[in-house]
């Protein structure tokens, strides 16, 4: 019996759907069922998914579009296997993927989802995308944004089931990140430290299509890790949504005090956490000092204010010694007015 099924579905994918089949079909990890559940795909999707002989593969022909959530909660609910690995139908995984994902649960049988690092291309540029690895970094992380690249993760489904983890089909958006979130509070995440998948940007994924949607929903999510801490009605907790959605928020009337702003609502989340114990401190001590980090980065028109800070709270700790640099004279850039704000 096979001990892992990978899920994948798609809606109107032909474009990139036979790049990103194959990239599974041919992992080193040969052992572990294919289902596609098709969204009653107007294209060639179904055409194409029929037209490989591989007994792996099983097709799901929905009769009606469900929507790509409801879909992947009906394929969770038809796998048999220990293992789940998330595939979507645009993205690319490299060869051993499956591989290591596979040995990395067997060794570490407390883990219930493991993503990977990706590399996110636009056909013109790639950006590497590394996550925190540790469970306490990844928890922590989670209030700033996705800890895991959704298509990159493989569950244990007898966790999944065991705490009726499914994901919400009424927020429509973020779906992984609010089932991390939920997740978090009953079993460790991990992320494997290597790029193992290439995610696909363009403007017909879902997210490109979306934004305005998904950024409402990030909202609510935001929210309700807020409450959990106490803060929701805390006046700098629009600090935090800046942060995750918007981290080059430099305010229109040149507000003396953004980054004092910052900083006190750092203090605040900290000492909220102190209260509640829900994050282990020195990882989110960390993450804070990387969101920190990213906003000063994205605000060196500030010059002596976003330096001053970057020296004070020792931020070239968590930065990274080419970043720190990189950062640095940027800076100087434009105090010198040799750079202009965008």
């Amino acid at each position: 019996m096979s001990k892992l099924t990978v899920l994948m579905t798609v809606y109107n994918g032909e474009t990139y759907l036979r790049e990103s089949m194959e990239s599974i079909l041919n992992q080193t990890y040969k052992d572990f069922k294919f289902l596609i559940l098709d969204n009653a795909s107007r294209d060639r999707s179904r055409k194409i998914i029929r037209s490989y002989d591989d007994p792996r593969i099983e097709l799901i022909a929905l009769p009606e579009n469900i929507g790509q959530v409801a879909a992947l909660n009906k394929g969770f609910d038809m796998i048999d296997t220990p293992l789940v690995a998330r595939m979507d139908a645009d993205d690319i995984s490299m060869s051993r993927r499956l591989q290591q994902q596979v040995e990395f649960m067997n060794n570490h049988p407390e883990v219930g989802i493991c993503g990977t690092y990706a590399v996110a291309f636009t056909g013109k540029q790639e950006i590497k995308w590394s996550k925190p690895c540790s469970p306490d970094d990844i928890k922590a992380g989670l209030l700033f944004g996705c800890s895991l690249v959704h298509p990159s993760v493989m569950m244990r489904k007898s966790l999944l089931d065991r705490y009726r983890l499914r994901y919400d089909e009424k927020i429509g958006f973020s779906e992984d990140w609010e089932l991390w979130h939920r997740a978090a509070a009953y079993f460790p995440l991990a992320n494997i430290p290597k790029y193992l998948l290439d995610y696909r940007v363009h403007e017909q994924s879902v997210s490109g299509q979306n934004r305005e949607a998904q950024r409402k929903v990030d909202r609510l999510l935001i929210q309700r890790a807020l409450e959990s801490l106490g803060l929701n009605d805390n006046p700098y907790k629009v600090v935090q949504e800046n942060i995750v959605l918007n981290p080059r928020f430099y305010p229109e009337n040149k507000d003396p005090d953004f980054v004092d702003n910052i900083l006190e609502w750092f203090r605040e989340l900290e000492a909220a956490n102190r209260r509640t114990g829900i994050y282990k401190e020195k990882s989110l001590r960390r993450e804070i000092k990387k969101s920190l980090f990213m906003v000063l980065n994205l605000n060196t028109q500030l010059k002596s204010a976003v330096l001053k800070v970057f020296f004070k709270e020792s931020l070239f700790l968590y930065a990274g010694f080419l970043s720190s640099i990189k950062f640095v004279a940027k800076v100087f850039l434009f105090s010198l007015g040799l750079k202009k704000s965008k």
